[in-house]
């Protein structure tokens, strides 16, 4: 039995005050699991799992704008093998990558708004049974989404996508088997926006007179 995963996170901000502010940020995660099971000879069970958990977010506001951006995932993985003789190995290898970035500035002669996000996800499942009696079974899935939002005096702009992605496989064999069972699995998302344009300045307004 093996198992392992790597969990990394970025997040960055970048934020200038004034009048004509300039709002920059971007985060992402990356995930990376290995679960493996493996028997061999004699009888008995194994079995194992990994779960991992992300969700952060940013939030910025200056002079009229905001920026909000979030995302969120859960990864599973679980295998089992069960037998007398024989040898039975699950592999199970899994990767997310994830990002997100926002910027916004605004100025007297233009104004820029751009924002884009990206999620890619890897599944591979396989089980391997070779001679003996016995059962395997193996499952893994992701579950993840990312939200945008960005306002304005020109308005809002919003960008949204989720994912879920599952693998299953069972074996049930008898003492001359030999069955070679492989799913994979790859999801790749991606979404941008630009805006350019003035933005409007708020009228002055009149003088109050009692």
């Amino acid at each position: 039995m093996l198992r392992s995963f790597s969990l990394s996170v970025v997040v960055i901000l970048l934020l200038s005050s004034g009048v004509f502010a300039t709002i920059g940020q971007a985060e992402g995660f990356s995930i990376s699991a290995l679960n493996m099971v493996q028997r061999v000879g004699g009888a008995g069970w194994a079995e194992s799992g990994n779960m991992v958990m992300v969700d952060h977010g940013q939030r910025a506001y200056a002079a009229g704008t905001a920026a909000i951006q979030k995302e969120a995932g859960i990864l599973l993985q679980g295998a089992r093998a069960a037998g007398l003789g024989g040898a039975t190995t699950i592999l199970q290898n899994a990767s997310v990558d994830a990002g997100q970035e926002q910027s916004i500035v605004a100025g007297r002669r233009y104004g820029l708004q751009e924002q884009g996000q990206s999620l890619t996800v890897g599944l591979d499942n396989v089980i391997r049974k070779t001679g003996g009696i016995g059962t395997a079974v193996g499952a893994q899935g992701f579950i993840g989404g990312q939200r945008q939002v960005m306002i304005t005096p020109n308005g809002k702009a919003e960008n949204y996508q989720v994912v879920g992605a599952a693998q299953f496989a069972s074996v049930s064999a008898g003492p001359c088997s030999n069955v070679v069972i492989v799913n994979t699995m790859d999801v790749e998302m991606g979404q941008s926006q630009t805006v350019t344009g003035r933005f409007p300045h708020p009228k002055p307004k009149p003088p109050c007179y009692p």
